[in-house]
């Protein structure tokens, strides 16, 4: 056999190379792509969320909202009438929505208040210093009444009509004429009319009809007609 030649050697050897440089060149990794493929792309953040048990949203509600104000247990309509201990004279008292108005008469004198009613605690005042102060409850208005310098306690039952207060007003040739009457439950019933600045007697109430004072007609009408204008 023939060797080969130095020339067929050398060619062999310059094959040889070039294919282990194709070879290596298609099995390194793309790391230059990779790495610009990791630096472009976003990174995300982890968070993480933790949901509140439901006793804990229950417990965070309510420690938020403000505690209920109690019902006022006052009566919103109510009428009251009774003796004032000790004078013999009549009270009534009469109560819409919050607002309070009474009468006290013992056929001699008398007086108008009005004031409020809340948390069953009655407050009226009237002219020259009258003063109510009563409590409310077990169907009763029960307190003190001061006319002037007298003083004197009261009880009033609750009533329905025709029983309790009324009141009629006119106005007579220039002078007003203002009348109050309290009828209680047993028929008993007081009043008077004031004639300009002179009070008389108050001629007995039919609860629902006219009376006659002087010659001129009154129309008595009960405290719906007048607890928000007296």
């Amino acid at each position: 056999m023939k060797r080969p030649g130095p020339f067929h050697t050398l060619g062999a050897g310059v094959v040889l190379a070039l294919g282990i440089g194709v070879l290596s060149a298609q099995t390194m990794p793309r790391t230059d792509n990779a790495s610009a493929s990791s630096a472009s792309a976003p990174v995300a953040k982890a968070t993480t969320s933790v949901a509140p048990e439901p006793g804990e949203t229950a417990a965070a509600t309510a420690s938020a909202s403000p505690p209920a104000e109690p019902a006022d247990p006052t009566p919103k309509r109510a009428e009251y009438a009774g003796v004032a201990q000790g004078n013999g004279g009549l009270v009534a008292v009469s109560i819409k929505n919050g607002k309070a108005v009474a009468y006290f008469c013992d056929g001699r004198i008398e007086s108008w208040l009005k004031g409020t009613a809340e948390n069953n605690t009655l407050t009226l005042t009237g002219k020259g210093g009258s003063l109510i102060t009563a409590a409310l409850g077990g169907g009763k208005a029960q307190g003190r009444l001061q006319v002037g310098k007298a003083k004197w306690r009261f009880s009033a039952p609750l009533v329905k009509k025709p029983s309790g207060l009324y009141r009629a007003t006119a106005v007579v040739r220039g002078a007003k004429v203002v009348g109050g009457w309290i009828v209680l439950p047993g028929g008993r019933q007081v009043g008077l009319v004031d004639v300009g600045d002179a009070a008389q007697a108050a001629p007995r109430l039919t609860p629902g009809s006219p009376v006659t004072v002087g010659g001129t007609r009154l129309i008595p009408e009960d405290t719906d007609a007048f607890i928000d204008t007296l």
